[in-house]
């Protein structure tokens, strides 16, 4: 009896520990995933919480330190007026520059300075094939 019951005790710290590793992965790797307009409305309830934000990046509001590699800049939200700014550390990403580029900012926000701190930056690369219109000729008339 000895011997099973070690077996079964073994088992069982192998089990809890694989599903305390996996619940650890998956609260690390869930996020919430929302548009500046949402994130603005819902930062109360949010905190400190790490999200992704997704917004268009404000004409003219990039500010690049070279000596101390922060980003400065403003996303705007795609479908209201709400603008969120946002502080990056780190070398920039390519296509940030360009003008309308959507950007999707991975970070937390921070009351203190009123500023989002962005961890990581992904450039929403517009799409090189976009489907015409079904009844579009060559001539624009339909």
């Amino acid at each position: 009896m000895k011997g099973k019951t070690k077996v079964i005790i073994i088992s069982l710290v192998i089990i809890a520990a694989f599903l305390y590793l996996v619940l650890i992965g998956m609260k690390e790797g869930t996020m919430y995933y929302l548009e500046v307009g949402e994130f603005i409305n819902k930062m109360d309830e949010i905190g400190q919480l790490k999200v992704r934000v997704n917004g268009e990046i404000v004409a003219k509001s990039l500010d690049y330190d070279t000596k101390s590699l922060v980003l400065a800049f403003s996303l705007k939200d795609i479908k209201g007026p709400q603008v969120l700014n946002v502080h990056y550390k780190g070398t920039p990403p390519d296509l940030i520059e360009q003008e309308g580029v959507t950007l999707v900012a991975e970070g937390s926000y921070n009351r203190n300075k009123n500023v989002f701190v962005a961890k990581q930056l992904l450039v929403k690369c517009p799409s090189k094939y976009e489907k015409k219109d079904a009844y579009e000729k060559k001539d624009g008339k339909v």
